[in-house]
């Protein structure tokens, strides 16, 4: 969870993830697993002691755990999306998602967990299907992309993108939650030291 805009090319210090190591079934396969584990951790606090905890900010310019899943969410069904248009368009030039608007306009913050939990696996799974059954030459195609600035982008390289995006947001929810969530249980109060018994000699 940093406010540094992560990269798009190369090593991410930040998450970990690696544009330049992995085969294609491994990076979906990993984004399959990481959006689990997103839909997991937003499920288990919703189902905690407050609810609402997943609806918490911890600072007032940092999304909460709900906000980031639900960018998930609508990142890997955008990107399917793109996906089918790189497909039926020679050179496609992608629409930007604006990720910042939706926020308010689709109304995250007041969004179902469980619903949105549900979502995130669902098209984690749609658009590793998407994925998996790309060709070498797909994979190659070129469309102009919006993030972080217009650049063309291969369709390989959105398939990696969006593998960097689960990954880095996993790492943003479970850090938030971390941050924000009441303990289950409360720490236990240190016991006082045994009182030593003063001996005397006559």
């Amino acid at each position: 969870m940093t406010k540094q805009q992560p990269p798009v090319d190369g090593y991410c210090e930040q998450c970990g993830f690696n544009y330049d190591t992995g085969d294609l079934q491994g990076t979906v396969t990993l984004l399959i697993r990481q959006a689990a584990d997103c839909s997991m951790a937003l499920t288990k606090a919703a189902a905690g002691p407050d609810p609402n905890v997943v609806r918490l900010r911890p600072e007032p310019d940092v999304w909460s755990a709900i906000e980031y899943a639900c960018h998930v969410r609508d990142v890997l069904e955008t990107q399917r999306h793109r996906i089918a248009q790189c497909l039926a368009e020679d050179r496609p030039v992608y629409a930007p998602m604006d990720r910042t608007g939706r926020v308010k306009q689709l109304k995250y913050e007041d969004q179902d967990p469980m619903e949105v939990a549900a979502a995130l696996v669902r098209f984690a799974r749609e658009f590793g299907a998407a994925a998996r059954v790309l060709t070498p030459p797909q994979l190659g195609k070129l469309g102009l992309y919006n993030y972080p600035v217009r650049a063309p982008r291969t369709l390989g390289w959105i398939i990696r993108h969006t593998a960097h995006e689960i990954q880095h947001h996993r790492l943003d929810l479970i850090t938030i939650l971390a941050e924000v969530e009441p303990p289950i249980v409360s720490k236990a109060k240190p016991e006082p030291p045994p009182a030593v018994e003063e001996t005397t000699t006559d």
